[in-house]
């Protein structure tokens, strides 16, 4: 077998490896992303007593008490004015939705919480029950109330922030109409997947006068998919990638394998190749691939490979893009790639060759000047701010930039000077941007003198 056959049947097998990574990299920030995205957002929210369902108010007069609601709508509140008189045993109010349409009505079991806004004014307690009518197949009819399955919360109170929320696991099934309706066994537990009917009771605490509740919001809250969905879903998928790379590995490999002598052969020469690619990215390693030029790990590299750019003196001159944030999210990002690229070209032509230039982080860059004190660092920051005014920028912005420069004194770490240069930038930027600031003034003062 000759050796650009062996070559080709690897080659599946070699692209499979690459992929992988990609692949099961990308997996892993979606699977990151879901799951934060279902922790903190992912919210689903319905309103109910807003202008979609029909709502009305009731009172005890009906059986045979004394008290008298009445419902009005201010915008999207409920305001329900409830007169208690103590003539039934439990007088009150009670505030009826009517989800129904045809034989369905909400769905709440994929919710987590029944959320109220609400105020109160009156001589009594703002204590009320929230219960709704489940519609159960098989067991209940439309035309016969008492099928219908009542799951309750009793005794919710108003607190001072007048905002209540109900965990949809905090209702049950009302004790009377089990003794009333007697449903199987397997009807007689919680279930909020067709509720057609709500309602709020409110007593009270049996104070006769005058008592006015007004909602402001009657909201569902739960999840576009509920963590246990989301999870087996996540499962599934990492099983079925999972699988299917190992089925595809493992043909390619049994081709493989049928022709060994040629391809260990040809393995040689991969490894030789491999290895030559390894060393040119520990090279690309330390470059940042969007401006080309020294990232952190480059700027070690090249402090500890190169002794004269710790020769004394040494300026160290932080830069940071003004306003860069204000450019992504007015143009996008496309174009502040294109202004940072843009940006590192200006710096570039505007240093020594014995200069490095490093992209920081973000928006930020750093230059380290070898032989220069902070006076030359300062006038070379000038000058590089005034080069900015000069260059035509993306989508006709106007760039500029702040400076913040310090020198390197013999008894300090390279980490401090960047600390003082960072707190000069910081001065320039507290003082207006598009300016340059040293670290010790009277340091540039000396050596401008000298």
């Amino acid at each position: 077998m000759s050796a650009s056959s062996a070559e080709s049947s690897l080659q599946p097998v070699v692209r499979l490896l690459g992929y992988a990574r990609y692949v099961f990299g990308g997996l892993l920030v979606v699977t990151i992303a879901l799951l934060v995205w279902q922790h903190f957002g992912m919210e689903k929210v319905v309103e109910l007593a807003g202008n979609h369902y029909p709502v009305k108010l009731e009172d005890d007069r009906s059986e045979g008490g004394a008290s008298q609601g009445r419902l009005e709508r201010k915008g999207q509140d409920l305001v329900i004015h409830c007169h208690i008189v103590k003539k039934a045993s439990w007088p009150y109010c009670k505030l009826d939705f009517d989800f129904l349409k045809g034989a369905k009505g909400v769905d709440m079991s994929r919710f987590e919480n029944i959320v109220i806004e609400a105020h109160y004014e009156g001589p009594g307690v703002p204590k009320f029950g929230l219960a709704v009518s489940e519609v159960e197949d098989g067991f209940t009819r439309l035309d016969q109330w008492q099928t219908y399955k009542i799951e309750q919360v009793e005794s919710l109170g108003l607190p001072s922030s007048g905002r209540v929320l109900v965990p949809l696991d905090w209702f049950s099934v009302a004790q009377w109409w089990k003794d009333m309706a007697k449903p199987p066994v397997e009807h007689a537990a919680v279930n909020l997947d067709n509720i057609v009917y709500a309602n709020l009771a409110f007593n009270f605490g049996g104070v006769e006068g005058e008592h006015v509740f007004t909602i402001h919001s009657l909201r569902l809250h739960g999840k576009l998919i509920n963590r246990a969905d989301l999870l087996m879903g996540l499962v599934a998928l990492w099983v079925l990638c999972t699988v299917g790379w190992l089925a595809i590995l493992t043909l390619s490999l049994r081709t493989q394998l049928q022709e060994s002598k040629a391809a260990i052969a040809l393995l040689r020469e991969v490894n030789k190749a491999l290895e030559l690619e390894a060393r040119d990215l520990a090279g690309q390693a330390h470059i940042d691939p969007l401006t080309g030029v020294l990232n952190r790990q480059g700027l070690r590299a090249a402090l500890m490979s190169t002794s004269s750019l710790l020769s004394e003196p040494m300026a160290v001159i932080f830069i940071d893009i003004d306003h860069f944030k204000s450019i992504n999210d007015t143009h996008g990002h496309g174009v502040g790639d294109d202004v940072l690229r843009k940006f590192a070209n200006v710096i570039a032509s505007g240093i020594r060759s014995s200069d490095r230039l490093v992209r920081w982080g973000g928006e930020e860059f750093l230059i380290v000047c070898p032989m220069t004190n902070v006076y030359q660092g300062r006038i070379l920051a000038d000058n590089l701010r005034h080069a900015l005014h000069q260059h035509a920028w993306p989508a006709d912005l106007r760039v500029t930039a702040s400076f913040g420069v310090a020198q390197h004194h013999q008894q300090d770490e390279v980490g401090v000077v960047i600390k003082h240069a960072d707190e000069a930038l910081y001065r320039a930027k507290q003082t207006g941007r598009d300016r340059v600031c040293a670290h010790n003034p009277e340091d540039v003062i000396a050596a401008a003198a000298a």
